[in-house]
């Protein structure tokens, strides 16, 4: 199994290296002048992807960041093979999207790189362009393809949107897990720049940034689903069934990448709480501290805590607990959309669910 890249940004001690790996040519002081200058540009910043050695140079040029258009260039090494390559490409993609948040990644391919262009079209780039003498060879210039992939069509983790009456589910994943479900009103900003821009690219903004209300623009059709990320896809599916009385309980794999051991004791016994039913926080608190009531007191505010911090919303049921006097306390999404959530439980936990049977 190979070993994957890793990406950094490019350092003055990295001169001779890239020398020895013929990525870049000229004398130490001249290469180290142009690492200086790759410092200090505004405009373009130069990574290097290694393993035990240096595999490639990647130089991103920065356009417009009103647009959050970045453009690449890749250089390997004439031993970085087809997986070492894409390996390269899967690190770099998710810098761009994940860390600094462009929505749009356009690299250029000329005729003799038919091979990365195969790679690139099966991580989801479509070609935009062709661009007429783009590229210098030695008999003079070659046309070559202007590939690009917006941030909603990210393959590796991504987010998706369902509406409900009062809001937006935001829902965060990849092939595998599930690692957030955030729950906003209408109207309300994305709190991720990734998933505003997301958002943005399927048309799910408004003019002030916010989520549309319009539920018809949230529709994911089965080719689009197909495209998704697995997990992502099936927690559409299942979130969409659940605001339509469909569904109870829910067949997601998901994961808590944050948490301190005692929060993610409280993620778990949530849990345990069934559809249609409630519990006080101290109740929570005492299943935590085997009944050890005193105890139970002392921990009361840190389970309420770490039920507003829970980053599974719906999922893992934070809704379903309440006061001790029955009376809705504190949630992050707002009160109104938690009692949205135990009015729309409790309605079909006396209403059967609706089964849409097959034809």
């Amino acid at each position: 199994m190979e070993t994957k890249p890793c990406m950094r940004r490019i350092r003055i001690n990295d001169a001779k290296p890239l020398r020895e790996r013929r990525l870049m040519e000229g004398t130490l002081a001249v290469i180290e002048d142009d690492i200086r200058g790759f410092a200090a540009s505004r405009t373009s910043e130069v990574l290097v992807a290694y393993t035990d050695r240096i595999y490639a140079m990647v130089k991103l040029f920065k356009s417009d960041r009103r647009r959050c258009h970045v453009h690449l260039e890749f250089v390997f090494t004439k031993d970085a093979n087809v997986g070492t390559q894409s390996g390269i490409l899967e690190a770099v993609l998710s810098y761009c999207f994940t860390v600094e948040f462009y929505h749009k990644v356009t690299v250029t391919c000329g005729s003799s790189d038919n091979g990365f262009e195969r790679l690139l079209m099966g991580f989801g780039f479509v070609q935009e362009a062709v661009l007429k003498d783009e590229i210098r060879v030695k008999g003079g210039f070659e046309d070559a393809g202007l590939f690009a992939m917006m941030s909603q069509d990210y393959p590796d983790s991504n987010y998706c949107f369902v509406p409900f009456e009062r809001g937006v589910a935001a829902i965060f994943g990849n092939q595998d897990y599930i690692d957030e479900i955030r729950l906003y009103h209408f109207g309300a900003l994305p709190q991720d720049a990734f998933a505003a821009n997301v958002a943005g690219g399927l048309g799910l903004l408004d003019s002030n940034g916010g989520y549309v209300s319009d539920e018809n623009r949230y529709i994911i059709e089965e080719s689009q689903l197909a495209a998704m990320p697995r997990e992502l896809a099936k927690a559409y599916t299942q979130l969409t069934e659940y605001f339509g009385n469909r569904r109870a309980s829910f067949d997601l794999n998901y994961r808590f990448l944050h948490g301190t051991p005692f929060q993610i004791s409280v993620w778990k016994y949530l849990c345990n709480i069934p559809y249609g039913t409630s519990v006080s926080y101290e109740d929570v608190a005492c299943a935590l501290c085997d009944n050890n009531i005193r105890q139970a007191r002392k921990i009361t505010r840190a389970v309420g805590a770490a039920c507003s911090e829970n980053p599974v919303a719906i999922v893992v049921p934070c809704h379903r607990v309440i006061g001790k006097d029955g009376n809705l306390v504190g949630y992050s999404a707002g009160l109104d959309i938690k009692d949205y959530l135990l009015l729309h439980e409790s309605f079909s936990a006396v209403t059967p669910l609706i089964i849409t049977k097959e034809a």
